[in-house]
């Protein structure tokens, strides 16, 4: 009877799964709460109003770095990283990951996309806003990119959170203010764009460790 093997690395690590949960179901709140403020809405509201003063200096003195910026959570972009990471976990022996890399912005990529016309909200110009499509890509993008440095790394918890929540501000915060800046989106539109990635990612990860605890419950 031939070995199994080894088993394969997690896509999270078991002392990061709760903390994940946790950040699964605050991401799902903040975003149905935003949902529901802003559903059938046009314009900004007293939040967006507070950000956009944060963010209209950069706007004239940054407006093309914005711009470019912006771009980078576009879905082309988007799905070539994606595709990018895919492979670059299979190359790293994490093909539980490699799954996350495709499924979490992929589903994160169809539900901005079907979101927006079931939520309603508008922008002044017209086009749907929430959530914004491109910071949820971006962010997507970026929580894989961190789960994959966590996997290679193998840092305790709390380094781990702070490595997870690090990148994901940063790239997700990034993408988000360019979009605020430029006008393309409301600053809570970004918000909830954050929010469907942090879900659907991470969601993915603990869904896969989940179905495999139970398979090896199964075959044992």
């Amino acid at each position: 009877m031939t070995s199994a093997g080894p088993p394969a690395p997690p896509a999270l690590p078991e002392h990061l799964r709760r903390p994940a949960a946790v950040a699964v179901g605050l991401a799902t709140l903040v975003f149905a709460l935003l949902g529901a403020r802003y559903a059938g809405q046009s314009g900004h509201g007293r939040l967006d109003g507070h950000a956009e003063s944060l963010v209209d200096p950069l706007t004239s003195a940054h407006l093309w770095v914005l711009r470019r910026l912006s771009e980078l959570g576009s879905p082309p972009l988007v799905v070539f990283a994606a595709f990018a990471l895919c492979w670059l976990c299979l190359a790293l022996g994490r093909r539980r990951l490699a799954v996350v890399a495709i499924v979490g912005p992929g589903l994160t990529g169809v539900a901005t996309t079907l979101l927006k016309p079931a939520i309603g909200r508008t922008m002044e110009f017209g086009g749907f806003a929430y959530p914004s499509g491109h910071t949820g890509g971006a962010t997507s993008i970026a929580l894989v990119a961190a789960l994959l440095l966590v996997s290679l790394v193998r840092p305790g918890r709390s380094t781990g959170i702070a490595l997870i929540v690090t990148i994901a501000l940063a790239v997700g915060g990034t993408i988000g203010t360019a979009m605020a800046a430029t006008g393309a989106h409301y600053p809570t539109d970004t918000v909830g764009g954050f929010c469907v990635a942090v879900a659907f990612v991470l969601g993915t990860a603990l869904l896969l460790e989940t179905a495999a605890a139970w398979w090896h419950r199964l075959r044992s």
